[in-house]
């Protein structure tokens, strides 16, 4: 912004002021403090739409409107022109209200509302104070002779085939079944009520959930755009409005933490979030803690800080007591087993205690228990990594570890971890697909590992082979990086050359 166009610091201490906004002649009159009206055509139905923005949780300065988010919200404008928005500020700029609205560029945005000058402002429209229906009042006058508006457009009723459809894709995403829970989400679309924006975004957040647990980033960041799109426009109940956003930014951060590798990126992201509001919604607050839990574990890892590996540790405690005191049977599974994991990874880089590596190993067991009563993850090879990574790093064998297993009436499959392995690698056969490059590439490496812990030296040699297939296909580099470093590490071990694989 340059100097000569930026708005004033806001005064605080500053009178009230009261604000007519008149739909008719399109004029502003700042009331008592300036006498004489400002007349622009803009100007009113600007305002309006930005005030109706900023209780929708947008124009603000962490959360600016765009110049095309704005046209939107104006309706019937066929184009906002940059003249037309530089010559409605500029009628701000002799009256009490200079810097109300402020802006990155004066004729091209963002633009957001000064928080403080808009905490003395009061807004009449018609003589009466004005609320959500007055603002659209305002940007959407109706005709004179327009009809009373149907309740039934409001709470519209979802057609039967729609909700059917829906249900079954969320039956599948609950399992692990992705691609027949994509397959549902597709025959859902075809039956979504045209119109109807909440059915819409409701479709894009499971597609991007999806998406997101296939590490399918470039999906991810289509339905990304398309929830941004949506948030902009009119007409989305403040609640719901305020719901997705949250679910958004989390989304986002997902995107930043495992497709670009950028954990901190993730956790700035997640800061822009209150832990108050996520309260509201129990899901998404375990995915939120259990997020900031794995980005701030990793972050620990890199800079080797015990107080970040305690705080990653924490955000992940808190994440299972919150699945566990909310009652949410796949988001405790999740939240013990990603605590087990970065217990484990913790204590490996010497970051806690030795018997805290060994806790481990019970937080596992309790997420294969809640799996096991619930049907959850039938198709999942996180826990199996998991299990293989915390055997090793204590050094068990298979007999120790099953003894372990069996004191907690859990008993493993098969008679040495490689059996284990292929049994479990066997079960989910059919949706090798479904699982993301990453965790297929860990899987395999702890395999091949153990296989040669255990003398099968071909078994491990081919399954090394198999993961840098695979870790050919990360999308940051850092992680392709670190599984090729140790894939080469093991063929070493195995007396092979890296150019083996």
């Amino acid at each position: 912004m340059s100097p000569d166009t930026r708005p004033p610091a806001s005064d605080a201490s500053a009178p009230p002021l009261l604000i007519a906004l008149d739909s008719q002649q399109l004029t502003l009159d700042p009331g008592a403090a300036s006498p004489r009206r400002l007349r622009n055509r803009l100007l009113p139905r600007l305002l309006a739409a930005l005030l109706l923005a900023h209780a929708e949780g947008q124009a603000r300065e962490a959360r600016p409107c765009s110049r095309k988010a704005l046209q939107q919200r104006l309706g019937d404008r066929a184009e906002l022109h940059r003249t037309q928005l530089w010559r409605a500020l500029q009628a701000l700029d002799d009256s009490p209200l200079r810097g109300l609205i402020r802006h990155g560029a004066r004729s091209a945005g963002p633009f957001w509302l000064d928080e403080t000058l808009l905490a003395r402002c009061s807004w009449q429209y018609r003589g009466e104070l004005m609320d959500r229906a007055a603002w659209l009042a305002l940007l959407n006058p109706p005709p004179a002779d327009a009809p009373a508006p149907s309740p039934t457009l409001t709470r519209q009723a979802l057609p039967l085939a729609y909700v059917q459809a829906l249900s079954r894709a969320d039956l599948a995403l609950e399992r692990g079944e992705l691609y027949p829970a994509r397959l549902a989400l597709a025959q859902a679309t075809d039956h979504a009520p045209a119109g109807d924006l909440p059915a819409q975004l409701s479709l894009s957040l499971r597609r991007a959930r999806i998406a997101r647990r296939l590490g399918d980033w470039a999906t991810l960041q289509q339905e990304l755009r398309t929830l941004r799109q949506g948030l902009e426009q009119p007409g989305l109940p403040l609640g719901q409005a305020r719901q997705i956003g949250w679910r958004l930014v989390v989304l986002e951060a997902w995107h930043c933490h495992g497709s670009l590798g950028e954990s901190a990126v993730a956790l700035q992201k997640l800061a822009r979030l209150d832990e108050q509001d996520l309260a509201l919604d129990a899901g998404l607050l375990v995915d939120y803690l259990n997020l900031r839990g794995m980005a701030g574990r990793e972050l620990a890892l890199q800079a080797a800080s015990p107080e970040q590996a305690l705080a990653a540790l924490e955000d992940l405690a808190a994440a299972l007591r919150q699945a566990s005191l909310a009652g949410l049977p796949d988001a405790l599974q999740v939240s013990a087993a990603n605590l087990a994991n970065a217990l484990c990874l913790l204590q490996g880089a010497g970051l806690l205690p030795p018997q805290r590596g060994a806790e481990a190993w019970g937080w596992l067991l309790l997420s294969e228990s809640v799996c096991e009563r619930w049907g959850l993850a039938r198709h999942s090879l996180l826990n199996t990594i998991f299990l293989l990574r915390i055997a090793e790093q204590q050094g068990w064998s298979f007999a120790q570890a099953q003894q372990r297993a069996e004191a907690e009436g859990l008993p493993l499959a098969g008679d040495s971890f490689r059996s284990l392995a292929a049994e479990r690698w066997e079960a989910c056969r059919r949706l090798h697909s479904q699982l993301p490059a990453e965790q297929r590439c860990a899987f395999l490496l702890l395999w091949a590992r153990h296989a040669w812990r255990e003398g099968d030296a071909l078994c491990a040699a081919e399954l090394v082979q198999q993961a840098r297939h695979h870790g050919r296909k990360l999308r940051a580099e850092s992680q392709r990086e670190r599984y090729e470093g140790e894939a080469r590490q093991l063929l070493a071990a195995l007396g092979l050359p890296a150019q083996q694989a």
